[in-house]
């Protein structure tokens, strides 16, 4: 006696189980057929074909309007939809119900579970009259693709919000990292700046020295003459005083040239700080203290303030040499992989074949390219080779090394297959695609 309810219940929890799956089934060729119909390259001509023996598009409509009347039609029903299921994928390829699911999902129309939409509905429930509510699901609730998307694939909704979440993040962090390129970028352009605009001064004081020495010698021209130096002579009111018209025109465009060389210096020092900030920070967290302005005890004024300046100059060219070679690279090979990643992710959610694990695989390409990015220099020649020397990894080009290290984690890819290529014939390893009589 106590058999017969078991079996009821077992029943009960079988056809729960089986219309489960059917309705799954069903939502996801729904989906199939409102893609492939929404593509201009794709039909669905061959589903009206009647003679081919397969099932066709009133059959499979027929399916969800009309419920079976015995299990032979049930067991009909599941056999002709799973069989359109196969058929349909195969025409939608390369997307699947699966990634047109989660594409939607992720990317799809309005959303009823989100809170502006609750809370729309319920102020259209509040503003509705007595009665009005009950005489018709509101707006919201109206069946869409979406819903033909969480019916099918249940266990994806939950895995798109998360989705969702990460890759907003990863725009995030990509344009704060865009952000702090370009201003680093700016920075080392401007100290650069600097430096060429001082190596100029340096060369044009090696002119005007060697003009100064040649007209002192022009002065002391006699053996008993004694020492001329120019500039050097001043009156009783500390004016200087100049011997000829020639020392005075040499001497003033010195006084010019000493001014521009304050300024260049002043500005590198100012150009320094953040740099210096942040050395004696790290510096900090190790015990040490960074004196970057330890002159010597016994040094004259003038020697300690030439002294900081070639120090600032120094420190200018280590700057602009380690940022522009070191740290440049691997963020626009960052942001190469960022960009690479966002195209990708765009063009999946155009073709409809956005899947969770690109959310993985998108990490996987951020690190690739900070990785070339940051290795990128050790493979390429940027400024061409000499006669008779190696060729890089990929060639030479007239290019920067942060643009080789953007353009290498935009297509991080290809210069890892250009790597095996380059293992292969650096240690003589032979080519698994090839085979032996190639």
């Amino acid at each position: 006696m106590s058999s017969k309810p078991s079996d009821e219940n077992g029943g009960a929890a079988c056809r729960r189980i089986e219309d489960f799956i059917f309705v799954r089934e069903l939502n996801e060729v729904f989906l199939l057929l409102d893609h492939i119909s929404g593509r201009w390259d794709k039909s669905l001509y061959n589903f009206h074909n009647h003679d081919d023996g397969e099932p066709h598009i009133d059959e499979l409509c027929a399916i969800g309007l009309t419920p079976p009347d015995s299990d032979e039609q049930r067991v009909a029903q599941a056999v002709r939809l799973l069989c359109a299921k196969d058929k349909l994928n195969a025409a939608a390829r390369p997307a699947t119900g699966l990634t047109i699911a989660f594409t939607l999902l992720v990317v799809g129309e309005e959303n009823q579970r989100d809170w502006r939409n609750w809370l729309r509905a319920a102020l259209l429930r509040r503003g509705a009259p007595d009665g009005a509510a009950a005489s018709g699901p509101p707006h919201t609730d109206k069946p869409t693709r979406l819903t033909l998307a969480r019916y099918a694939f249940p266990g994806l909704v939950k895995a798109a919000e998360r989705f969702n979440r990460r890759v907003f993040r990863i725009v995030v962090l990509l344009l704060l990292g865009l952000v702090l390129t370009c201003a680093m970028s700016w920075h080392v352009t401007g100290g650069n700046a600097m430096l060429q605009h001082l190596d100029t001064l340096q060369a044009q004081h090696a002119t005007l020295s060697k003009a100064i020495e040649e007209a002192e010698i022009k002065v002391a021209a006699s053996a008993t003459a004694p020492p001329v130096r120019f500039c050097s002579e001043a009156d009783a009111q500390g004016r200087p005083r100049y011997r000829n018209t020639e020392e005075a025109q040499l001497c003033t465009r010195a006084q010019l040239l000493a001014e521009q060389f304050a300024a260049v210096h002043m500005n590198l020092g100012n150009w320094l700080i953040p740099w210096r900030t942040f050395y004696a920070k790290v510096a900090g967290l190790f015990g040490q203290v960074a004196d970057e302005r330890a002159v010597p005890s016994h040094a004259t004024p003038a020697e300690r303030e030439r002294f900081m300046r070639r120090g600032t100059e120094e420190q200018a060219r280590v700057v602009t040499l380690v940022v522009g070679t070191a740290l440049l690279p691997l963020c626009y090979g960052v942001l190469g992989a960022g960009a690479a990643v966002v195209r990708g992710l765009w063009a999946k959610m155009r073709e409809s074949l956005l899947s969770p694990r690109d959310y993985t695989l998108a990490l996987l390409q951020l690190a690739l390219g900070a990785t070339i990015g940051a290795c990128i220099a050790l493979f390429v020649n940027p400024s061409g080779v000499a006669p008779g020397s190696e060729v890089g990894l990929l060639g030479s080009w007239t290019l920067s090394t942060s643009a080789m290290s953007f353009i290498a984690g935009f297509g991080v890819e290809g210069v890892f297959v250009a790597l095996e290529s380059l293992v292969r014939r650096v240690f003589n390893i032979s080519d698994p695609a090839r085979r032996p009589g190639d």
